[in-house]
């Protein structure tokens, strides 16, 4: 019986039909290869299997593989993200009768509603060859997964890894296998030696504490307003707020955070009552003055919080906001070293324009953050339009915070941003480039992983020569004469 080899991933969800289609999609490339190798290490002896990837996946694939595990016969096809759209016409020459297929590839080999019609003509040529195709995809392919959802009559089981929740997930979205079929789930993952298992589950508490209507709160979150009921107790300040919350079990503890506030002391706060008390403690930050970037709201998540108030929010609109998390159970995995939390959400004190080996020795730094799925970064190669060198492109660049670093390798420019969404990218371009970078670029990719920065261009440690203005794109400086008053006399018109 063909199974996905996730442990505790439990029979219903992870076993397979012996013939059908199967999708796992992954946000992460590494992911998609540590999967596709547990699941072919998973497999029995007698298992008939074939592995379809590119030289590269497949190499990564190969070179982990335990020889002792998984099927005794692995046929090794390779092919590239282009010529995946024509598998149906190629599946003859792959021996597909009573085979499990294995296709490792990118998300983006796929494009508007190509995945719809690839499913709906493959999985009938599966079926009649009593052949089973797993799909493991590797990169950012959100529209990819949102579209191949509503494709539950073409495929069998559609499952997702993503980076989200202060840790790698698993998203069921729906299975079907012999035992029936199941819906959707959303479970932790945890990285072991021989791949991924699902985390164990913190059991929910039965004894609430019986302080479920208690709301300890800092005093300017009320706005001026008094206690609102017997249920309320006020705090003048953080220490009186957490030495209440310290022996509370399920109340909803408010904190207030303005800009005389320490980021650092209230997610160390956090942190410390979410370890000591547990995960029924509602703990909620109400941003009294526009002090939180995005990645602050990520530090303060990661330490605990389970609800955010942004700055802006009414007072009716922010007690509406605490009374929907009431019977809420914190879910998120919470480190157990602050410190070393905190260095993961912070970048490291540089920016600008650096050497390669110094671009790709931060990066790979910062990186670790995205990876555990507790912030978000962007990476992006950019290639200039003709006639402009990377250089003479960033001559007018403007780098303000750390963690935004750029390097030129060949005749391409990587660039990094530090906590930034994707649909930031645009706006953090625009404030980075002085000029249309619209004009000053081409084309740009973003990758979904570092791979590319381990290649020996990345071992360059010349600090590139900072480019000079264009001289004629600056507006000269103008002398003005010192102004000094003057008597003015005003005539009288008319009149003797």
């Amino acid at each position: 019986m063909p199974l996905l080899a996730i442990s505790g991933l439990g029979a219903e969800s992870s076993q397979l039909h012996e013939q059908g289609l199967y999708w796992l999609a992954c946000d992460a490339a590494e992911d998609a290869s540590l999967l596709c190798r547990q699941v072919i290490e998973g497999m029995p002896e007698d298992a008939r299997a074939a592995l379809i990837a590119d030289a590269q996946a497949m190499r990564d694939v190969l070179g982990a593989l335990d020889a002792a595990q998984g099927p005794a016969e692995l046929a090794l096809f390779e092919t590239t993200p282009q010529s995946i759209r024509y598998l149906l016409q190629d599946l003859p020459r792959l021996a597909p009768r009573k085979r499990v297929l294995v296709l490792l590839v990118s998300a983006d080999a796929w494009a508007g509603d190509a995945a719809e019609q690839w499913c709906n003509a493959l999985r009938p040529a599966l079926l009649a060859e009593a052949a089973l195709l797993l799909v493991i995809s590797g990169g950012q392919g959100t529209a990819l997964v949102e579209c191949l959802r509503t494709y539950n009559q073409h495929l069998d089981g559609l499952a997702q890894v993503y980076r989200g929740k202060g840790g790698v997930r698993y998203l069921q979205h729906f299975w079907s296998n012999p035992l029936g079929k199941t819906a959707t789930r959303d479970m932790e993952l945890v990285r072991l030696a021989g791949g991924f298992a699902v985390a164990a589950m913190a059991p929910v508490p039965i004894d609430a504490g019986g302080d479920e209507l208690l709301c300890l709160a800092q005093r300017p979150v009320l706005e001026g307003a008094p206690a609102f009921s017997e249920h309320w107790q006020v705090h003048e300040s953080i220490e009186g707020l957490s030495a209440s919350a310290s022996r509370a079990v399920s109340a909803t503890v408010i904190f207030a955070m303005d800009g005389g506030q320490r980021l650092d002391n209230l997610a160390r706060q956090l942190h410390r009552l979410r370890q000591l008390r547990g995960n029924a403690l509602k703990l909620v930050v109400r941003e009294m003055a526009p002090t939180l970037r995005y990645q602050d709201e990520q530090l303060l998540l990661a330490c605990g919080a389970t609800l955010i108030v942004p700055f802006g929010a009414s007072l009716s609109r922010f007690l509406t906001m605490v009374e929907s998390i009431q019977g809420y159970v914190w879910r998120r995995h919470l480190p157990g070293d602050f410190d070393a939390l905190l260095a993961r959400l912070r970048p490291q004190a540089i920016c600008g324009l650096v050497a390669p080996r110094a671009f790709a020795e931060a990066v790979q730094s910062m990186w670790q953050g995205l990876r555990n799925g507790e912030i978000v970064h962007q990476l992006l190669v950019m290639r200039p339009a003709p006639g402009l060198t990377p250089l003479q492109a960033c001559s007018r660049t403007v780098f303000r915070r750390d963690g935004d670093i750029a390097c030129v390798v060949g005749d391409v420019l990587f660039l990094f941003l530090f906590a930034c969404r994707s649909e930031g990218v645009e706006q953090a371009l625009d404030h980075i480039f002085q000029l249309s970078w619209k004009e000053l670029f081409v084309s740009q990719e973003l990758l979904v992983d570092i791979d590319s920065l381990t290649s020996p261009a990345f071992l360059d440690s010349s600090l590139p020569q900072q480019p000079r203005p264009d001289p004629a794109a600056q507006v000269p400086a103008q002398a003005w004469p010192t102004l000094a008053p003057r008597k003015v006399a005003l005539a009288k018109r008319g009149g003797a």
